[in-house]
């Protein structure tokens, strides 16, 4: 009985303790970073089709976001990440990603990722914006 009793408030537990429902980005110390705005994802044409993006960085940034700041762009091929995980520096506004399969579907998760000053020793320095995402 003991043990039926014990493995019922370790299941409560972890039931109650995987249902907190805030995210990872929002739940970080400190001012949150606004997002991109107008991505945009278009096909050129050439000798070999590739994927143009285009986005519009923040105007301005919390005061303890050391700039310029960089992109991160997570692809999506059919669904999965295979496409795997891109840094830009320096304040990046656009990204040619190639080569261009027209038989698949691609998603792109744009984000903006800033470096900021912090004095707790155990407190990430990195953080995220919000991602938005544009599929072709």
């Amino acid at each position: 009985m003991k043990k039926i009793v014990f493995y019922i408030s370790v299941c409560s537990l972890i039931l109650f303790c995987g249902c907190y429902d805030d995210s990872p980005i929002e739940s970080k110390p400190g001012e949150s970073i606004d997002p991109v705005t107008n991505l945009q994802a278009n096909i050129r044409e050439g000798e070999e089709e590739d994927i143009v993006l285009n986005w519009d960085l923040p105007s301005d940034y919390p005061e303890d976001v050391i700039e310029p700041v960089s992109v991160h762009i997570q692809v999506k091929i059919d669904g999965r990440r295979e496409g795997g995980d891109i840094v830009l520096d320096s304040a990046p506004e656009t990204y040619t990603y190639s080569p261009y399969d027209e038989s698949m579907n691609y998603s792109f998760t744009v984000k903006v990722l800033a470096i900021v000053e912090t004095s707790e020793p155990h407190e990430s320095d990195l953080r995220y914006s919000l991602g938005e995402t544009v599929e072709l």
